[in-house]
């Protein structure tokens, strides 16, 4: 993902939503189109370390999720385990 951004060379992926304020997620979410953008770093937040940042390249939204949560990329299944 980080290969690909660099080269602006925009990606799909699939992860399992989560908002921890709430504690609730609203299922699997697809992106496409994206790019990653600078996240959090270490002063900002705690959670520096599992939050991704991208951005929509159609609409320019910026969105976040948990690295741990992500299911699949460019169609290639992510597994995550031991």
């Amino acid at each position: 993902m980080r290969n690909l951004s660099e080269q602006n060379i925009p990606f799909s992926i699939k992860y399992c939503s989560f908002n921890e304020s709430k504690k609730e997620s609203k299922g699997f979410k697809s992106e496409n189109n994206i790019l990653l953008m600078k996240g959090y770093r270490r002063n900002q937040s705690d959670k520096s370390d599992l939050l991704v940042s991208f951005q929509r390249m159609d609409t320019r939204q910026r969105r976040q999720f948990y690295l741990p949560l992500l299911i699949e990329f460019n169609g290639i299944k992510i597994k995550n385990g031991k």
